[in-house]
């Protein structure tokens, strides 16, 4: 009998790299399109040798993707499954914490709609979907498999230990079919 190990956990697959960018853009077309299991692998794919093309790939699994990037993907490899993007608060500094939140809230109200935005802070560095939000809470379709935050616990500002997760509207696409391209 071997050693056991205890009170540790084994790292799930993809754990260590910084690839939840790729997996946030997957999980959009998912949401969108309602891609299956095998087109979601096919983007997936094709994002990777993009990167690799871009000799991106490795500073992508190391570092992860910053804004101009993922903003290439969507443009050059997603436009089938994800066409229309916008950032509504690119270059703005005068947003509001509460105007984030009811314009993700008015926008998510149409079905086949996300909202792919980064989430920073104390405790995240990290890309994710919004699939729903709520007057109280944002819900994440998440590759680590993060569920909600509480919006009490949310901020667009310097994060404190009361309101760790950061929101970060500049960094913040809307994902349709609908006819909007604006990078």
């Amino acid at each position: 009998m071997g050693y056991k190990v205890k009170h540790t956990k084994p790292f799930r697959q993809g754990a260590l790299d910084r690839l939840c960018a790729v997996y946030s853009i997957v999980n959009s077309a998912k949401i969108i399109s309602n891609i299956s299991e095998k087109e979601a692998i096919d983007l997936f794919n094709k994002i990777l040798l993009y990167l690799e093309e871009k000799n991106e790939l490795s500073k992508a699994l190391i570092t992860g993707i910053n804004i101009g990037l993922v903003g290439s993907i969507l443009r050059d490899i997603a436009t089938d499954k994800i066409p229309d993007r916008i950032m509504p608060f690119k270059n703005k500094s005068d947003i509001t914490f509460d105007l984030f939140w009811y314009e993700i809230l008015n926008f998510l109200e149409n079905k086949n709609r996300a909202v792919l935005t980064a989430i920073d802070g104390n405790v995240w560095d990290h890309w994710s979907v919004v699939s729903n939000i709520s007057d109280t809470k944002i819900f994440l379709f998440d590759s680590l498999r993060l569920k909600s935050f509480l919006r009490s616990r949310c901020t667009i500002g310097k994060p404190t230990k009361s309101r760790p997760h950061l929101l970060c509207p500049q960094r913040t696409y809307f994902l349709s079919r609908e006819g909007n391209r604006d990078e």
